[in-house]
């Protein structure tokens, strides 16, 4: 029992101190920026960057000032959605890097396929186009991405049920990777 309790102790101990060193290290940190001990030197080809404090022991301060490149990460919150009008194949038009396409209630047959252009300034000939497809009704919807150009790509939409026609929308996610 009291073996038991002095491990108990020791690792109560050990996390309190963790605790306490984890919140010293944050209020060095924000008294360290509030005394100006930094210098601040921002790149000039870069537009979207993030502040980051690392720590570092080997500093008089104990922490290093970085900046990480937060344009690779523009495609998780370029958000938009657009809904289909008319037909299937009717282009749409969203120029974000990511969002949900809403298809007009399709009645796409079994074994057969349709395509639709998507219009986005943001993509490139050489962009990489995820994409994903919600579809709570009949049929079983497969996508491909085609004709990748500049400003533009096309989705085609097969209906690899045997028999069975669609009988819904499809809320086709996609995510634009430049």
């Amino acid at each position: 029992m009291h073996q038991k309790k002095l491990k108990n102790t020791k690792k109560n101990n050990y996390i309190n101190k963790q605790l306490k060193i984890n919140k010293m290290d944050i209020l060095n940190f924000i008294s360290w920026i509030k005394a100006g001990n930094y210098k601040a030197t921002l790149p000039k080809d870069v537009s979207s960057l993030l502040a980051v404090g690392a720590k570092d022991p080997s500093r008089d301060d104990a922490f290093l000032s970085l900046a990480v490149n937060a344009a690779p990460l523009q495609a998780l919150y370029d958000t938009a959605n657009v809904t289909q009008l008319t037909a299937i194949s009717t282009a749409v038009t969203v120029n974000a890097q990511n969002g949900i396409i809403t298809t007009v209630s399709s009645t796409l047959a079994g074994n057969s396929n349709a395509a639709f252009t998507v219009n986005n300034d943001t993509v490139l000939p050489t962009s990489r186009i995820l994409l994903t497809v919600e579809h709570p009704g009949a049929g079983i919807p497969v996508l491909i991405t085609e004709a990748l150009a500049n400003g533009s790509f096309d989705i085609r939409i097969y209906n690899v049920s045997a028999a069975t026609a669609f009988n819904n929308v499809l809320k086709i996610s996609f995510i634009i990777i430049n």
